[in-house]
């Protein structure tokens, strides 16, 4: 019996007591995207972190295992739904209930990533999770989440990677 989190089938929280909030879509969001406000005319509207964006948490399942907005998971990467009755995402205007906190999730990490144990992850943009890596000093990028176990993706690859979320 193994001592550390296992995920369940289409989980994003794994393990922990997290933080709820509910804001508005501005635009499409799929359950396990990291997100972000959109800093337009209204600060509660949110969307799909963008490449180093500063995130407020991810988007959880609204009901999972029924159909309705926001009840399944996006498949991973490029290509869209492969499955029409699971690509239920978050609308604009729809509610999204995000988590926050100390937890434990499973967030998706982005194509052409290697992570080990211990690596801290940040937004790669639509989103998704990358190695952290930032640019800039002057605004360095935000952390999303510290990598609990070793994920390696390839060309046009995505992959669940499950994480203690940071923020």
């Amino acid at each position: 019996m193994p001592q550390w989190p296992v995920a369940p089938n289409y989980a994003i929280l794994v393990g922990g007591l997290p933080l709820f909030h509910e804001y508005e879509a501005y635009t499409t969001i799929y359950p396990g995207y990291v997100v972000q406000f959109t800093g337009a005319d209204d600060p509660a509207l949110i969307q799909p972190c963008a490449d180093g964006g500063n995130p407020v948490g991810v988007a959880d399942l609204a009901m999972a295992y029924q159909t309705g907005r926001g009840s399944w998971r996006k498949p991973l990467c490029v290509g869209g739904a492969r499955d029409s009755t699971k690509d239920l995402p978050y609308l604009a205007a729809d509610q999204v209930k995000v988590i926050s906190g100390p937890i434990i999730v499973m967030l998706i990490l982005d194509e052409n990533e290697n992570i080990i144990p211990g690596d801290k992850l940040m937004c790669a943009g639509s989103g998704l999770v990358k190695e952290y890596y930032c640019l800039t000093t002057s605004d360095p990028c935000a952390l999303v989440a510290e990598a609990i176990e070793a994920v390696i993706t390839g060309a046009g690859e995505c992959a669940y990677i499950m994480a203690k979320l940071l923020i």
